[in-house]
């Protein structure tokens, strides 16, 4: 009888390029219409290179490039383990910048945008819409959300 093969376990795919294969797959997103940006996000490798990816997005269509033209209107940077966090949904963009995990050169406005694109966290069903000003002001008033 031959000797039972070894197998070894299949490499993990890396979340960050399998976060932005599936943004670039997705294309278009309705919470980005009227919107447009484009970014730069960095994550710095083993050694001195530094991974980037470049988001363009154009009235909700969303494009991902590894090579960019121009100066984009935010650089987005943060470490591999804030990044993998970050697109899994296990890390709020939000909470990275206030835990300086996170920086923004250029547009917060981009940046804030790009938050869109990201998972909700473990276990949650899809994105969250965004929440419209007049929602936040209605909740601000006192009035929770109820039309009057």
């Amino acid at each position: 009888m031959p000797p039972a093969a070894t197998r070894s376990a299949p490499p993990t795919a890396d979340p960050i390029n399998q976060f932005f294969a599936d943004l670039a797959a997705f294309g278009h997103f309705a919470t980005l219409e009227r919107e447009s940006a484009t970014l730069r996000f960095e994550v710095p490798g083993n050694g001195p290179r530094t991974d980037r990816w470049y988001i363009t997005v154009r009235d909700g269509d969303v494009s991902v490039s590894r090579q960019g033209n121009g100066t984009p209107d935010a650089t987005i940077a943060l470490q591999r383990p804030a990044a993998e966090a970050l697109v899994t949904g296990r890390l709020n963009a939000q909470a990275a910048i206030l835990r300086g995990l996170l920086t923004c050169e250029g547009s917060m406005a981009a940046c804030m945008m790009f938050q869109r694109c990201l998972p909700g966290p473990p276990g949650s069903e899809g994105r969250v819409p965004p929440i419209s000003s007049a929602t936040v002001m209605s909740w601000h008033d006192g009035t929770k959300g109820r039309r009057t």
